[in-house]
């Protein structure tokens, strides 16, 4: 998550709470929000993650997944109570393992990789190299357009934020973090009308035949099978991942 508290609301919090107002954090207070109409009272649950005062981002844990979250940002009071600066965007998080959703902007055509190659010069040495450079800044585009739409808040995340009353100051460890993740992306190509599955769970094509989809990476070893069947079933194809992650 991103956001910025500007110049001008931490001199106002400064001037009405003291100038120690930001020398013990901020909090994060993450809702669980699925299936209703959030109105900052009404969630399934919360949590709070203790945040750095000078930090303009952090990485939020998720607890559970297939759920729907929401995120504010502010400071708790030395009575306990929650005072609100910004409220995020609703988030709603995938389930664990293969994705029911498959992303067309992902489908890597094999059209283009044989563009790539010509351009490239392997077949003809000499191609200019500025329409290779062209196209990679369009695919780099794309995967950044699709990587931004995933994260819970945008790059300007404050901008999904709406300003709130100042807060108090409230006595908190200063605390230093640092947590990461990782996904899988799996993608390719087949016949257009063959009948896919990837980890024992059917894929639907596009119209090109081409697939992605984004799978849970946990801790330890982990196959992925890859198998197409032509519409008459007499012939099959297989591709199986080994992948293993280790954290330390």
């Amino acid at each position: 998550t991103y956001w910025e508290i500007s110049a001008g609301v931490r001199r106002k919090l400064k001037k009405q709470h003291g100038s120690r107002i930001f020398s013990r954090g901020l909090t994060l207070r993450v809702y669980d929000v699925t299936d209703i109409k959030f109105d900052g009272t009404n969630a399934h649950g919360d949590f709070d993650v203790s945040v750095d005062a000078s930090a303009d981002n952090w990485y939020v844990n998720i607890p559970e997944a297939n759920r729907t979250w929401c995120v504010d940002l502010g400071v708790v009071l030395a009575n306990g109570k929650f005072v609100l600066i910004a409220r995020s965007n609703i988030v709603n998080m995938p389930r664990y393992g293969v994705s029911p959703i498959t992303d067309e902007k992902w489908g890597i055509l094999q059209k283009e990789f044989e563009r790539l190659l010509e351009l490239s010069g392997v077949e003809h040495i000499g191609k200019s190299s500025f329409d290779v450079t062209r196209l990679m800044r369009e695919r780099w585009e794309q995967i950044i357009s699709i990587s931004s739409a995933r994260m819970p808040f945008s790059p300007k995340g404050i901008s999904s934020f709406r300003q709130q009353p100042p807060v108090e100051e409230y006595p908190k460890e200063r605390k230093f973090w640092l947590k990461a993740n990782t996904e899988l992306i799996v993608y390719g190509t087949t016949e257009s009308d063959a009948t896919l599955s990837v980890a024992g769970e059917k894929v639907k094509l596009k119209s090109d035949g081409s697939f992605s989809l984004r799978l849970e990476l946990p801790d330890g070893k982990k196959e992925i099978p890859i198998k197409a069947v032509s519409p008459d079933r007499k012939m099959r194809k297989q591709i199986k991942f080994s992948v293993s992650r280790k954290t330390e």
